[in-house]
C-alpha cells in the first residue's frame, strides 16, 4: 500500500482527498500548510505527496523547494486553482511530478495519480 501526504489548508479537501484516495488502497496522512508538510516529510517519507500551491505559512512552491532539495524520488502532485497550461509547466520545471488544477473531476484525479503512480494507480 503507497503512503501519500495530502497537504491542503481546507478541511473540506483534506478530508475529499483522504476519502478518494482510501478507497483507491492509498495510506493517507493529512497537514495544513507546507511547512507541516515539510516537518511531516522529514520523518515520515511517503511514496507522494499531493500539495497545494496557495496555503499559509509555507506556500506549495517553497514547500516543494525544500522537499526536492532533500529527496528526487517521492512523487510530488501540485494543486492549484489554475488552469492555465503554462502554470503546469511552471509545476513541472519545479519538479512536480504533476499538476492538477482545481476544481478537479473524479477521473482527472485518477489520471493524474496514474501518472505520478503508473500501474500502481
Amino acid at each position: 500500500m503507497k503512503k501519500i501526504l495530502v497537504v491542503d489548508d481546507d478541511p473540506d479537501i483534506r478530508h475529499l482527498l483522504r476519502s478518494i484516495l482510501e478507497a483507491s488502497n492509498f495510506a493517507v496522512d493529512t497537514v495544513c500548510d507546507g511547512q507541516e508538510a515539510v516537518d511531516w516529510f522529514r520523518t515520515s517519507i511517503p511514496d507522494g505527496i499531493m500539495l497545494d500551491v496557495r496555503m499559509p505559512v509555507m506556500d506549495g512552491l517553497a514547500a516543494l523547494a525544500l522537499i526536492r532539495h532533500e529527496s528526487a524520488a517521492v512523487r510530488v502532485i501540485l494543486m492549484s486553482v489554475s488552469r492555465a497550461s503554462d502554470f503546469a509547466e511552471e509545476a513541472q520545471a519545479r519538479g512536480a511530478s504533476a499538476y492538477l488544477a482545481s476544481p478537479f473531476d473524479l477521473q482527472e484525479l485518477r489520471a493524474v495519480l496514474a501518472s505520478a503512480f503508473g500501474a500502481e494507480a
